[in-house]
Parts: C-alpha cells; sequence; structure tokens
C-alpha cells in the first residue's frame, strides 16, 4: 500500500478542520448571543452575532456538503488492521454521525429562520438573514407565509432539534477526540497524523500537497480571525444627531455628495419639472432642488443611535407668506428608498413589517393648513398617511426667504406605532425606539 493511500487528500483535511473550527466557535457563540440579547449593554453586538452565526451556519453547510460529496468521490484510508471489531463498528458509525449532524444542524437552523417566528418569545420575527451582509438568503419552502399557529409550531420544533444537535456536536467530539489520542498515545498506529499535517514524517511528501494545506490554513486562519473581528466590532449604525439639529448650508452641501452615491427613482434624478405659472392670487410654486433638500430619520435599535434617509421623494409645494390660507404641500415618499447604512436595517425597512413597500409603494403627507407662529416660524398641520394609515401631524419649521430662494428646516416625532412600524416582533420597542425622530430641509427655487 502506498503512503499516499494511507492518509487523506490535502482538500479533506482542509475541509475537515475548516468545519471543525467553525462549529466549535459557533456552539458557544450561539449560547452567548442567546443570553446577551436579554442585556441591553450587549443587545446590539448580540443582534449583530446572530447575523454572523447565520453566515458561518450556512458556510458549514455548504463545506459539509462538499466534503460529503468528497468522501464519496476519493478513497479514504484504510482503518489499522490492529483494530478489533467492536472499533472498527464505532469508527464508522462515528464518522456517518458526524456527517449528518454537519449537514442536519446548520439546516434545520436555516428552517428555523424561515419560519419567520420567534420561538423564544412565541411571536413574529421577521429578520432577513444577510450572508456576511453581501445578498439576503430566501426563506425556504415558504414557511414565513404559513398560518402563525404552524409558524409557531415549526420554529419549536426546529429550535429544539437545531439546539439539541449542539448537544450531539459536543458529545460525538469529545469522543472523536478521545478516539485519536488513543491511537495516537496508546497504539501509536499513526492514524492521528493522517489529519493533523506535521505528526507524520514523509520526507518524500509533494511540495503541490504541502502548498495546498498551508493556503487551507492560512484560509482558516484568515476567516476566523476576520470572524473574530467581526462579532468584536458589529455594524450597528451611525451615532445620530440630536433631532432638533437644523441642517446647516454645510449640511446640505455634504448630503449633495452623499445623493450621488444613493440610487434614487427617476424623480429624484431627472430635471426638475417647471410647474405652470400660479393664477393671480394664488401661492406660487416652488421647485425642490433635490440634491440639497433631504428627509431624514433618527433613534436608537438596541441602544445604538442610527440615522437614516429616504433617497426618493418629490413635493408639490405652493407658498406665499402673506396667503398661507391657500398655501399647501403634497409630499410623496418612496418607501423603498429608506436607508440607514446596516445592511440588515435596510434589507428590513422594505418588508412587509415595516415599509411593506410592495404593497405600500409610497407615503404621502398632505397640508390642510399653514400657519405662522411670528418671524420666519411656521407650523404645518396634515396628515401622514403610511402603509393606508393616516396620522394626523404637525410639523413646526423654519423658512428663509431671499428673493426666489427658499430654505426651510423642520422636524417632528412619529410614534412607530400609529403607523404600524415593526410592531409585530418589538411591540414593546425592546429594540427600537418606539418615538423615531424626522428632519426635513427643503431647498427650492419659486417657480417662474
Amino acid at each position: 500500500m502506498t503512503r499516499a493511500s494511507q492518509r487523506y487528500s490535502a482538500v479533506a483535511i482542509v475541509l475537515h478542520w475548516a468545519i471543525a473550527i467553525a462549529i466549535l466557535g459557533m456552539i458557544p457563540l450561539g449560547w452567548w448571543m442567546g443570553d446577551a440579547l436579554e442585556v441591553r449593554d450587549t443587545q446590539a453586538q448580540a443582534i449583530a452575532a446572530f447575523q454572523l452565526h447565520k453566515s458561518i451556519g450556512l458556510t458549514v453547510l455548504l463545506l459539509s456538503v462538499a466534503r460529503l460529496l468528497w468522501r464519496f468521490t476519493h478513497p479514504v484510508p484504510a482503518l489499522p488492521e490492529g483494530m478489533k471489531q467492536w472499533e472498527r463498528l464505532a469508527a464508522i458509525a462515528t464518522h456517518w454521525a458526524f456527517y449528518f449532524i454537519i449537514i442536519a444542524m446548520p439546516f434545520t437552523g436555516w428552517l428555523y429562520v424561515s419560519t419567520g417566528w420567534s420561538a423564544h418569545d412565541d411571536r413574529p420575527l421577521e429578520v432577513p438573514t444577510l450572508y456576511f451582509g453581501l445578498f439576503q438568503v430566501p426563506h425556504l419552502f415558504g414557511l414565513s407565509h404559513l398560518a402563525e399557529q404552524t409558524r409557531a409550531t415549526l420554529a419549536g420544533l426546529f429550535e429544539n432539534v437545531h439546539s439539541k444537535m449542539a448537544w450531539g456536536a459536543i458529545g460525538l467530539t469529545a469522543l472523536h477526540v478521545a478516539a485519536a489520542l488513543k491511537h495516537q498515545f496508546v497504539d501509536k498506529d499513526g492514524v492521528l497524523g493522517r489529519m493533523v499535517p506535521g505528526l507524520e514524517k514523509d520526507p518524500q511528501g509533494s511540495s503541490a500537497r504541502g502548498a495546498a494545506l498551508a493556503a487551507g490554513f492560512a484560509a482558516i486562519a484568515l476567516a476566523a480571525l476576520a470572524a473574530l473581528w467581526t462579532f468584536q466590532n458589529p455594524t450597528t449604525g451611525a451615532i445620530a444627531p440630536p433631532a432638533s439639529v437644523v441642517h446647516s448650508h454645510e449640511d446640505s452641501a455634504h448630503d449633495d455628495n452623499a445623493s450621488s452615491e444613493t440610487p434614487a427613482d427617476d424623480h429624484a434624478d431627472a430635471p426638475a419639472q417647471t410647474p405652470p405659472t400660479a393664477a393671480p392670487g394664488a401661492p406660487p410654486s416652488w421647485t425642490i432642488t433635490q440634491a440639497a433638500s433631504s428627509i431624514r430619520f433618527s433613534g436608537t435599535h438596541a441602544g445604538v443611535a442610527f440615522e437614516g434617509r429616504f433617497a426618493s421623494w418629490r413635493a408639490d409645494i405652493r407658498f406665499d407668506p402673506n396667503n398661507l390660507e391657500q398655501s399647501s404641500a403634497v409630499v410623496t415618499i418612496n418607501t423603498a428608498s429608506a436607508s440607514d447604512g446596516v445592511p440588515l436595517h435596510d434589507q428590513s425597512l422594505p418588508q412587509q413589517e415595516w415599509f411593506d413597500a410592495a404593497n405600500h409603494p409610497t407615503a404621502t403627507f398632505r397640508t390642510s393648513a399653514i400657519r405662522s407662529r411670528g418671524g420666519n416660524a411656521y407650523e404645518a398641520r396634515g396628515t401622514l398617511t403610511v402603509k393606508g394609515r393616516p396620522i394626523a401631524l404637525r410639523l413646526p419649521f423654519t423658512l428663509t426667504l431671499s428673493g426666489n430662494r427658499a430654505s426651510m428646516d423642520g422636524s417632528l416625532s412619529i410614534d412607530r406605532k400609529d403607523a404600524n412600524l415593526g410592531m409585530a416582533s418589538d411591540p414593546d420597542a425592546e429594540y427600537v425606539s418606539r418615538e423615531i425622530a424626522v428632519r426635513v430641509h427643503v431647498e427650492a427655487q419659486r417657480a417662474p
């Protein structure tokens, strides 16, 4: 029998250790994040850790399938001839049990999150799965669209099986390590050296094999360090300034740069259309300078402040400070354009629990009255319609007029409960602040 036939291939060795290290890191991470989610100081990190946990789990699933396919298509070293029959049966059973667990454990985790239900809180949990923040992973088998009772039952089942398999993996690992140590120090048959490079002296070893092993283990080390860094430095959002802060012209210039990097719809990108000339005595129309204007929102998620914006919106403004009775504004916002730069948030906001952009692509604020509060201070009263729900609002704002130019800043606060935003999985505002501050800055020019 040749030496090559008595050892595992470089691919098998690298896959073995990549899966082993990932699972050994995943189990304590899963225990930690479950407890950390209940503590305010670690809540934000725990939420980010869930995404990391799911991403690593999906990677384990892919690597495990690849490992199993490699196993079927490439011969494995024969067991030592001196092994007893029961030891052979135990070794074979342990290996196949491992194959089952390393595939079934991440798969049941995927099934659990696909239900869109929290088994712990027994309520909907519509959180997307982002593969290392790169793309959204789809739910399986339409589980999230089943009846709530069915989702709750399946979520409890999958979560229970998933956790039990973690204990199974721990037990099998302990048995596997004990057997490997026995082979190395009691039987001294070189079995451990087949899977641990460096234990077995191989003066005639292939340089290509050595290079493949070195590259594989370097990749494993880099991946482990990247996962550790991601865990310690979660993406939780930027610190938002107080909602009372008024946009300056310098801020508007900064927004101009930001808007060039943010996708917008045709209304934002196309040249502004000139409204028709107002009739005598009627308030003139104003054309929005989109690049210098913004609608921003801010709040906290797991105790960490965030600030976002709507990249796409339009407004029909007819205003005359000397004719407030006929002055009006209608603002239409593309709800799918909401973003705060955090991948998890940006994927969640258009979904049904939040803005439900598929069924309610726009939100509209329509004024019913505009009143002067003295000087350059005004108040717009009107109705904001979000997801088909009308909300009566008052928007205090300041207005600076300079010839045909106007600059407006306003701010208000919206209760998420009134707008039915995120109330299914967070009815008590445990994670996202109930009050969301909204700041509006508008630069406009009087239409001819």
